[in-house]
C-alpha cells in the first residue's frame, strides 16, 4: 500500500468499515491507510470474525480480499454480509485474477473489483471514488480478463439489435472499467445523460448493477475481446 500519510481521502470520511484478509501486511496497510479517516471498525483474517465485526460495529462498507483463514473465501463472505446487511457497500481486492473468483465475487453481490496489482497505483482510490459515484465498480485489469475470457460467438446477439447506437458506446466504456465521469469526457456527453443510459441498460439486460452488467455483456458477446491479453503478478 503506497498512499501518503495524511492525504485527504473524502471517500473514506464517515464510513464504518472492516477490513478481512488472510494477508496480515495488507491489513496493517490498510489500517494506516483509514488513521484519521475511517473509521475502521474491525479488522478479521476470518469469515467468522467478519462477520462479527461487522455486526458489532454498524458498517457501512467492507473490504476483503478473495483469501481468507480457516478455508474462508471473499465471494462466500460478501454473500452472507449481503443477506445480513443489505447496503452494506463491499469492495473485493483480487490477487489473481481468475476468471472463476472473478464470477464468483460478482454472483455473491460485490460492488466494486480491484485487482491487487493495481492497489498501491491509486487503483484502490479509484475504484472506491468509483463505487461512490456510480455505485458499482469494477478496475479495468479486472474487466479486461472477463473481456478476454468471454465466449466468442457469430453474428449479432437478439439484444445486440435492441441496444442503441449511445447504450453500445456507453457498454463498451463499462466493459473498458471506466467510470460515468470518464464515459461522459470521451463520448462529450453530460454526467446526467451517462446515467441514464446505464440504467437503460441495466433494464435491457436484466442486470442488478455495472459489474453484472459487464459480466452479461461479455457471455453475450455483445463486445469484442481486447489486445494483448491482460496481465497479472503471481
Amino acid at each position: 500500500m503506497r498512499e501518503r500519510p495524511g492525504h485527504s481521502r473524502p471517500w473514506l470520511v464517515g464510513r464504518r468499515t472492516v477490513v478481512a484478509s488472510s494477508d496480515r501486511v495488507l491489513i496493517t496497510g490498510m489500517v494506516v491507510v483509514f488513521e484519521g479517516n475511517g473509521p475502521l471498525v474491525g479488522a478479521a483474517t476470518t469469515e467468522a470474525e467478519a462477520l462479527t465485526c461487522l455486526s458489532q460495529g454498524d458498517a457501512d462498507l467492507l473490504i476483503c480480499t478473495a483469501e481468507l483463514d480457516q478455508g474462508g473465501t471473499g465471494p462466500s463472505l460478501v454473500a452472507k454480509a449481503k443477506a445480513s446487511h443489505p447496503r452494506l457497500k463491499c469492495l473485493m481486492l483480487i490477487r489473481r485474477p481468475l476468471l472463476s473468483t472473478i464470477k464468483a465475487a460478482i454472483a455473491a453481490g460485490c460492488d466494486g473489483l480491484c485487482s491487487h496489482e493495481r492497489m498501491g497505483n491509486g487503483g484502490l482510490l479509484s475504484v472506491l471514488q468509483a463505487m461512490d459515484s456510480d455505485g458499482s465498480h469494477l478496475d479495468p485489469l479486472i474487466a479486461g480478463v472477463l473481456q478476454h475470457h468471454h465466449n466468442h460467438r457469430s453474428g449479432p446477439t437478439p439484444l445486440s439489435e435492441q441496444l442503441s447506437v449511445r447504450e453500445e458506446d456507453v457498454l463498451h466504456g463499462l466493459c473498458r472499467g471506466l467510470s460515468n465521469a470518464e464515459i461522459a469526457d470521451h463520448l462529450t456527453l453530460s454526467i446526467d445523460t451517462i446515467k441514464h443510459v446505464v440504467s437503460s441498460l441495466f433494464r435491457k439486460l436484466d442486470a442488478r448493477d455495472r459489474t453484472q452488467a459487464v459480466l452479461i455483456a461479455f457471455e453475450r458477446d455483445l463486445v469484442s475481446p481486447p489486445a494483448p491479453i491482460p496481465r497479472w503478478k503471481s
